[in-house]
């Protein structure tokens, strides 16, 4: 039995593999008042930001993924109501056929007349999140403590 093999299809779906992906990530729609910056500094790995809404029973939606592929991003999250976020560092090395995911989440509840600013880093294979909540008004800026989905109350 003789197979012959198309290699130039082949290539094609491995490239469209490639390209498209095999996950379910969407693009987060950003149609919201924008309340939080997320202020990024890493080398050497990629860093995302996933965003669910939080609901009944701490049921939670996934709305999208933003890539905090620039030092700065402003983006609008629900007021007065739980989002659960989290922040997501990827990386690879095609040298050594590695690759590495950590992730460090947390919930919001966005408050009236506050902003939220997160400074995200991942530097010299060390990962850094935290989480400001900012007066509108004074514009005295408090550290917020991570709440995780599982200690929801719903």
């Amino acid at each position: 039995m003789v197979v012959r093999v198309n290699f130039t299809l082949l290539a094609l779906m491995s490239i469209m593999l490639l390209v498209g992906g095999c996950s379910s990530t969407k693009l987060y729609k950003d149609v919201l008042a924008h309340n939080l910056e997320v202020n990024s500094k890493t080398d050497s790995v990629k860093a995302t930001l996933d965003i669910y809404s939080v609901g009944a029973q701490c049921a939670s939606e996934y709305l999208g993924t933003v890539a905090l592929d620039r030092s700065s991003i402003e983006l609008g999250i629900a007021m007065e109501k739980p989002s659960y976020l989290i922040v997501g560092f990827a990386n690879s090395s095609f040298w050594s056929n590695s690759s590495g995911f950590i992730s460090y989440d947390f919930t919001l509840l966005p408050r009236k007349a506050f902003r939220y600013e997160a400074d995200v880093s991942y530097i010299d294979d060390i990962y850094n999140v935290t989480v400001y909540e900012v007066s509108q008004f004074t514009g005295k800026k408090r550290e917020m403590e991570a709440a995780e989905l599982r200690n929801c109350h719903g």
